[in-house]
Parts: structure tokens; C-alpha cells; sequence
């Protein structure tokens, strides 16, 4: 037998077994766990990773991690965490690394904050740093929503965990830096508060600053503070660079006053340490100074406005040159001075309307004489009065708080064009005045068969409807009354006293009246007034609504010109006769030819006229006797207005206290004129040294010879009266009652609604 001869056991016939068959392999779980391990690490975990990423991509990742976290400051890290911006990586090696740098991160940012809270506001003395520092941790991490990766949990509490050893080690440090900061806020404070008390005491400010030096021994380490010398240094560097804008001098006083020292006499400024600092505080000074300087320099320009605004001689105010703290020259303009002078008059005037106890028209008069004899408008008023037109609507009517501020702009408009026509047509438009007209005329030359006036509804309309442009064969217009209305108006320019009520002639530019009278006649008449009485109407509506001098129709556009702009412009031509003699005999004329037109565009010129003579119904520039031509400026119109208005005013002053002051006495004006006791038929004398002022009343030592005639008895042509001395103020005739007059439209609604209005159809 041979030995390597290997032994086979021969198969026997009860031999069944046979190895059970293999299950088929399904990896389907393998790849589903391995594709959820990209999107959390816990998951990958389970498994293995089927398809691992290279060397090179992940060292590639591991790049774009390091440099986009190294360009991020602390704050930017946390805010990235806090918003859930964090980069997150397939590969769960390095996911966990990426997670664990921004838990890190989290609780560094978290530390410094602590930190700074530790040094200002924990109570060393009765708090407890470790039981702070945990629940610190405790709340800020579960805050922290987007922080919930184990890894970076993880990673924060290792750093916290170091953070929280590092300050139980220091707690001695801590407390030295609290009560360091401590000892700075208490220098600061007292340094601050003397520094304040005094300077509100007008104290000088080199005695302000050897008292503060004085300070230092109190605070310094020997008095009670303990503040070394360096940290009083730096609080009264602080102190000097607070006040630097506000009370430079001060600043500078401090830093160079001179102070005991540990080396002897010093001062701020002279310490090589401080240069830089000093330096920065005196030029905050030194700009300081120079803009108090400049704004002392506008304000002493502003109060000298403000001055003459008061005074009604605004339109004194002239652009002022200055220089400021460089040396630069500026120039302030009058307008902006005179416009900013009265903004702070109307701030005033509520002080004053209250001290005087005016209305409130009162107030409004007064704040609109002042405007008007400086030259500017009032912002208020001319808000008010514009866009009437505009802001009317039919369907307003039916709106009770649109009705209301539509009311009240026409209320306005009325009051303003009582107290100044000038100014009211300066402060609206053409379709605004239109629109007015047609009001009054409605509520005042519109009443019903009753009497009653119609309503400011019905009126409203009225307004409305007949301020529209006109369409020939249009509503209630037929052609046939728009030709009749254009055939009467061209004749208006040669009737006598049709529109200026001089000469009886048409004025050369007196084409834009004519059509003015036309359009709102052709309105009227569309509004159910009868051909001519409409013409009349808008006839005396063109009148009273143009501004005219010596038969030339002015175009004044938006600018002021005073109310008795004809008086005055005839004492300016008075003198310009008295001074260029010549001229009336060259030109074979009157001064009642001399008229003048405006240059240009009114309101670009600054209200500029040039004097001109009417010549065979033209209009001929008038040369002086030097041959040059004339020219008149609004400022001087407004300044003899108002030297015209000051005559008046104490004309109508005076006027009023002698008629007092006589009925008081029981005295009468008797027909020569003088006042006379009536029981003794003694003359008495009575005069006003100042006008306004107190009346002098003295017997002239004389008596009539005859009973004295009163002058409220006398007949019309007695002789001389106490008016033909001082001129009685001026009244206006009184309008006429609101009834009905015989040539006035009725209408049978009670002038409640006009006629074809819309609710009238009832």
C-alpha cells in the first residue's frame, strides 16, 4: 500500500443530503442607505458606502471649505449658522469636520459676547460665573435652530467647556478689569458733570480748566477715586474731544492747561503721547469756532430781516455779502432772506394774535399787509385760493366733506379779494376767477321770486356749469347768440367809461378785455341769463378783475402790486415831470397821456415798467430829457404805496381822535371849520404832535360871534370843515341787499337751483 495513496470512503446508498439553494442578492437597500448618508451623516452610518468619492474630490471639497471659512469674519461665520447657510458635504467624514468647525465657531462668537457682558454688568460680588456660564450655554444652544448636527453640538460644548475653565481661572482678572472700568466711568462721570455745571455757569474757560486739572488730586491715587495718572489723562483726552463741537474753547482749555504731574508742570497738549489726540480736538475746535462764527454772521442777517419784516419794510431787504470762517465770500439772497424772515414771522404771529386777542380774519389781515409791503406772498392764503376750479366737480355735491373744502376756498377767495384785489389776482388763475364770478353772481344776482338767495349747492352748479368752455350750438347756446354776443362786445372798447372810465376812448391793447367780456358772457347766457344782462355782468366782472393804468391794461401775472397802485404811479409821474421838463412840451402832451408798460414777463423782470405816451392811440416809449427812456421798478411803486398808506393811515388816525376827543368836549365843528363849545361860543384848538398820539386841547381865547352851526347841520356848501384839514378815512359804497331787483333773473325753484340743473328735473 502505497502511502500517498489518499482514502476515498465510497458513496453509500443512504447518503440524501444535498446543500440548500442561495436566496437571490438584492442590494436595493445598500444603494437607497447610501444615497440618504449625503443627506445625513447618521444614516451613512448604517451601511457602508457603496461608491466612495476620490482623493482628489475630496481634497478638492476640504479646498472650498477651508477658503470660503478663512474669508469670513466671526460675525459673518455666525450669521451663516444662524441662517442656516452652513456648507454641508456628501461625504460624512467630511460633513462631520465641516459641522464640527461651525460649532466651534458658534461658541467662540458666544464667548466674546460673554465676555464683554463679565467685564460691564455681572456682579462679581454676588453672582456665581459657573452656574452664569452654563445656563449661558444652555439657552443660547437651544436658541440656536439650525445648530442641531451632533458633531457641531459637540464641537460648541468642547469650546464652551475650555471658554468656561478659561474665566474660572481668570475670576480675579475679571473683577481687577470691572473695577478698572468702574474707576474710568466715575472719572468720566465727575469730570463730565463739573465740566457741564460750569461751563452753564459761564464760567471762563481757563478757570474752567485749572479747576478740572484741580480735580486730579481727588481722583488720582492718592485722593478717593485711585485713578492713576494715565487713566485720568485719557478721561480728560475723552472729555476735551466730547465738548470739541460744542463748547470748543473749553476743549482747548483743557488740553493745554498745565497740571502737577509725576515728572512736574505738564499739560495734554505738551505730552508727546497725546499728540495725535490734541491735535484731532483742537481741529474739531477750530472748525467749530469757524462755523459758530458763520452761523452767528446769518443769524445776525436773519434777525435784521426779521426786523424789518415786522416793520412792513421787507421789501428793504437786499442780498448781503459775507465771508466765512476760510475766507470764501458767499452771498445771500434777498428773496431767500425775505421768504425765511417771513416763514418765522407767520411762527410768530400766533404768539401775537393771542397777545392782541385778534379774530381769526384778523390775524389773516395783518399777516397779508405785512406780505404784501415786503414783496412775498402768503403761503397759506395762496394755497387756499388756488385750484378752486379744479377741485369743484358736480359730483361733489353729493360728497359733504369735498363741499366743504370747496367752501372754504371760495370763502377765502371772497375775504381776500374784500381786503386786497391785487392780491387776489395775483394769487389765482384765470379759471379760478372765472369760476368765482359765476359763484357770486349766482348766490347774489340769482335770487328766487321769494326773495330767498340760492344755496351754495345750487350755486355750486351754477359755477360749474357756466365755467366749462362753450361750444357753439352746444347746451342752451345757439350760433345765433354767440355772433349777437361777439357784435355788442366789439363796440364795448369806444363806450364811454366802459372799462377805464377815461377819454372815451379804446385803449390800444384792449383786445384781451374785449374777448374776456365775450367768453364769460356766451357762459352766462348758457347758464339761462338773457343776452344782455350777461354782457353787463361779465363787463363789470372784467373791470373789477384787470388792473389798468391811464387806459394801458397791465399784465401783472402773479405779482403783488400794491392797492393804490394808480395813486402812486401818479405821484412817480408827477416827479418824473418835475425833473425832465422838457418832456411834456416835445411830446405835445399831458401827464394824463404818460402811461406805463411792463418789460417783458413781469415776474422774471422783478417788476420792472418803462414809461410811455399815448399818441394818436399808439403806445410810444417816452424819453427823458437826456433822450433816454424811463423806467419804474415795483420796489419803488411799493415804496411810495407805502409812504402814500402812512399819510393815510395817520390822516384817518387823526381824524378819528379830534372827532372824539370834540364830542367828548361837547364840541362841534362850526362853519369855518374850527371847533367850538356851542353853550360859550369859545374856540378851542386841538392838535396831535405825533400821529396816533395823545390829542392836545386848548382854548384859543377866542369866541363866535354868532351861535355856532354844527357840521353834522350845516348845509352841503357851509365852508370849510374839520375833513377839508384831515383827510376822513375812505369808505366803499355798501353792495346791495341780497333781494331781488326788478332787473335781476327769477327764477320759479326760489333760486334754490338754477335753471337745467340736474336735480331741478323734479
Amino acid at each position: 500500500m502505497q502511502s500517498n495513496v489518499r482514502l476515498t470512503p465510497a458513496p453509500m446508498q443512504s447518503d440524501t443530503y444535498t446543500p440548500p439553494p442561495q436566496p437571490a442578492k438584492n442590494e436595493n437597500m445598500f444603494r437607497l442607505a447610501d444615497a440618504l448618508s449625503a443627506f445625513s451623516g447618521s444614516v451613512g452610518n448604517l451601511v457602508g458606502v457603496v461608491g466612495k468619492k476620490s482623493k482628489e474630490e475630496l481634497a478638492r471639497e476640504e479646498a472650498a471649505f477651508q477658503m470660503h471659512v478663512a474669508g469670513q469674519t466671526m460675525a459673518q461665520t455666525r450669521k451663516e449658522i444662524t441662517d442656516g447657510k452652513m456648507m454641508v458635504s456628501a461625504d460624512k467624514i467630511q460633513n462631520a469636520s465641516n459641522q464640527s468647525y461651525y460649532g466651534t465657531k458658534w461658541a467662540q462668537a458666544l464667548a466674546a459676547d460673554t465676555d464683554t457682558e463679565l467685564e460691564t454688568t455681572f456682579d462679581w460680588d454676588k453672582g456665581n460665573p459657573e452656574e452664569f456660564l452654563a445656563k449661558k450655554f444652555q439657552e443660547s444652544i437651544e436658541a440656536e435652530t439650525n445648530l442641531t448636527d451632533v458633531n457641531a453640538r459637540a464641537a460648541a460644548g468642547r469650546a464652551w467647556d475650555s471658554y468656561k475653565n478659561s474665566v474660572l481661572a481668570k475670576q480675579q482678572d475679571y473683577r481687577n478689569k470691572r473695577q478698572v472700568q468702574s474707576t474710568v466711568d466715575t472719572a468720566f462721570g465727575v469730570i463730565s458733570d463739573k465740566s457741564n455745571e460750569w461751563i452753564k455757569a459761564g464760567m471762563e474757560p481757563a478757570k474752567f480748566a485749572a479747576n478740572l486739572n484741580q480735580m486730579r488730586k481727588e481722583l488720582g491715587v492718592k485722593g478717593s477715586l485711585g485713578a492713576n495718572e494715565e487713566t485720568l489723562d485719557q478721561e480728560y483726552l475723552n472729555a476735551a474731544a466730547r465738548m470739541a463741537q460744542t463748547n470748543p474753547e473749553y476743549a482747548v482749555a483743557m488740553v493745554d492747561a498745565e497740571y502737577d504731574g509725576r515728572a512736574g508742570k505738564t499739560s495734554l497738549s505738551s505730552q508727546r503721547a497725546y499728540r495725535d489726540r490734541v491735535l484731532q480736538i483742537k481741529t474739531e475746535a477750530a472748525k467749530a469756532i469757524g462755523l459758530r462764527s458763520d452761523a452767528e454772521q446769518k443769524a445776525s442777517i436773519a434777525a435784521s430781516a426779521d426786523e424789518l419784516i415786522a416793520a412792513g419794510k421787507g421789501d428793504q431787504i437786499t442780498d448781503v455779502p459775507w465771508f466765512n470762517h476760510k475766507g470764501e465770500q458767499e452771498n445771500e439772497s434777498g428773496e431767500t432772506i425775505k421768504k425765511q424772515a417771513y416763514q418765522r414771522y407767520l411762527i410768530k404771529s400766533r404768539d401775537t394774535a393771542a397777545k392782541d386777542k385778534e379774530t381769526g380774519d384778523q390775524t389773516l389781515a395783518r399777516e397779508l399787509r405785512t406780505a404784501n409791503a415786503s414783496g412775498v406772498d402768503h403761503p397759506a392764503i395762496k394755497a387756499e385760493v388756488g385750484g378752486i376750479f379744479t377741485a369743484a366737480s358736480v359730483d361733489m355735491t353729493q360728497d359733504p366733506q369735498a363741499m366743504d373744502r370747496v367752501m372754504k376756498k371760495i370763502k377765502t377767495a371772497q375775504w381776500l379779494y374784500n381786503n386786497s384785489k391785487n392780491t387776489y389776482m395775483a394769487y389765482t388763475k384765470e379759471e379760478d376767477r372765472d369760476f368765482m364770478e359765476s359763484f357770486i353772481l349766482a348766490k347774489n344776482d340769482m335770487p328766487g321770486k321769494d326773495g330767498r338767495q340760492m344755496s351754495d349747492q345750487a350755486a355750486l352748479e351754477f359755477a360749474i356749469r357756466t365755467s366749462q368752455p362753450v361750444q357753439v350750438d352746444g347746451l342752451n347756446f345757439t350760433k345765433a347768440q354767440n355772433d349777437a354776443i361777439d357784435a355788442s362786445v366789439k363796440t364795448l372798447g369806444r363806450a364811454p367809461g366802459w372799462l377805464w372810465g377815461e377819454n372815451d376812448a379804446e385803449p390800444a391793447n384792449a383786445a384781451a378785455a374785449q374777448q374776456r367780456v365775450a367768453s364769460m358772457a356766451k357762459r352766462f347766457v348758457r347758464g339761462g341769463w338773457n343776452a344782455d344782462k350777461a354782457i353787463e355782468a361779465a363787463k363789470d366782472y372784467v373791470k373789477r378783475t384787470s388792473t389798468t393804468y391811464n387806459g394801458v391794461l397791465l399784465e401783472t401775472g402773479s405779482m403783488v402790486i400794491p392797492d393804490n397802485f394808480k395813486q402812486s404811479m401818479d405821484t412817480i409821474i408827477s416827479d418824473f415831470v418835475k425833473e425832465n421838463p422838457q418832456v411834456l412840451p416835445t411830446h405835445d402832451i399831458s401827464a394824463g397821456d404818460i402811461s406805463i408798460i411792463p418789460i417783458g414777463d413781469i415776474n422774471r423782470s422783478n417788476g420792472r415798467f418803462m414809461l410811455v405816451s399815448k399818441e394818436d392811440g399808439k403806445i410810444i416809449p417816452l424819453m427823458d430829457d437826456s433822450g433816454q427812456p424811463h423806467f419804474v421798478t415795483l420796489d419803488r411803486v411799493r415804496e411810495v404805496s407805502k409812504i402814500a398808506d402812512t399819510e393815510e393811515t395817520a390822516n384817518a388816525a387823526n381824524h378819528v381822535t379830534l372827532q372824539g376827543v370834540a364830542r367828548a368836549r361837547g364840541l362841534v365843528s362850526a362853519s369855518d371849520g374850527r371847533f367850538v363849545d356851542p353853550k360859550t361860543r369859545e374856540y378851542y384848538d386841538i392838535t396831535i404832535p405825533e400821529a396816533g398820539g395823545a390829542p392836545v386841547v386848548k382854548k384859543s381865547g377866542q369866541r363866535a360871534k354868532a351861535a355856532a352851526v354844527p357840521y353834522d347841520h350845516r348845509p352841503a356848501n357851509a365852508g370849510l370843515d374839520i375833513g377839508s384839514l384831515v383827510k376822513p378815512p375812505q369808505t366803499k359804497p355798501k353792495p346791495h341787499g341780497l333781494g331781488p331787483k326788478p332787473t335781476k333773473p327769477q327764477y320759479e325753484d326760489n333760486g334754490f337751483m338754477p335753471p337745467l340743473s340736474p336735480r331741478a328735473s323734479n
